[in-house]
Order: C-alpha cells, then structure tokens, then sequence
C-alpha cells in the first residue's frame, strides 16, 4: 500500500545512502516546505566503515531540518514505537531480549529505556573511552561481535 513518488508525496524519508547528494537535499526541501512530513530512519550521526567513520542518517537530514525549520520524526532506535513492535513481532517480553550494538547514544539507550539487557560491542562507533564517560551502564561490554555467545 506504499507508493514512492516524487509528486506530491506525503512524506520525504531519508536514510543512509551512498548516492546522496544536493539535488536529492533540494527536492526534499521542496517536498516538505509543500507539506511532506519529514521521517529519518535513524538518530545515528556516524556509522562505522571498513574505511572509517563516515556520514549517517542524522548527518543526511540535518540539511533538510535546518533548511526548512521541521525536525525529523526518527523511527529507527531509540525511539520506543520501534523497540515495542520488534518485541510484538518476535512474541518475546522484554526480560527475555537483548539489544546488542556499538552506540551508546542510541542503541544501549534503546535497551535501558525498553527494559533490554543492552551489550555494547566495542568495534563499531564506540570507544572504552566513551562507555566510562556517559552517565549509563550496559549490562556487558565485548570487544566485537565475534565475542557474542552461542
């Protein structure tokens, strides 16, 4: 029931692309300033890459937000709606889930707002540094995934 148009849309979604550029900005601005919601897929700024770190989601809409003076409704992690559904969806509570990533800012909030175990995996984002200067705590710190027990 979802229709990708570029007439009169909705709503402008912006995630994480290599192909983003400024046409892409100007036609979202354009779409919102005529009525289109804003809706990002993430609050990430940073995202890791083999390369380093590198533009994410937030950094894409930013443009879009400052331009036109709307704030994007994010519906990827922290937000509460997407946590809840995913539980929904896999019929688990949550004292029976885990939320493993490598953010302190969005995935270990994710987890301690949604009552998950939270398990920080160091080879992302996320420095030691970091986990010892923020205010929260997850559960268990790894140095990667590869550490994730079976």
């Amino acid at each position: 029931g979802i229709t990708l148009t570029d007439t009169n849309p909705d709503y402008v979604v912006v995630g994480e692309a290599t192909s983003y550029n400024y046409d892409n900005i100007c036609r979202a601005v354009h779409h919102v300033f005529r009525g289109a919601r804003l809706i990002a897929t993430n609050p990430d700024l940073t995202g890791p890459t083999e390369q380093g770190i590198v533009p994410a989601c937030r950094a894409l809409v930013k443009p879009i937000e400052m331009v036109t003076g709307q704030e994007a409704y994010y519906i990827g992690k922290p937000n509460p709606l997407m946590m809840r559904t995913g539980l929904n969806m896999m019929g688990v509570h949550s004292n029976e889930a885990a939320n493993i990533g490598d953010r302190m800012d969005t995935d270990m909030v994710a987890g301690i707002e949604r009552g998950l175990d939270t398990v920080v995996v160091l080879s992302g984002v996320t420095s030691r540094e970091e986990v010892d200067r923020v205010p929260y705590r997850p559960r268990v710190i790894l140095g990667g995934v590869g550490e994730i027990p079976g």
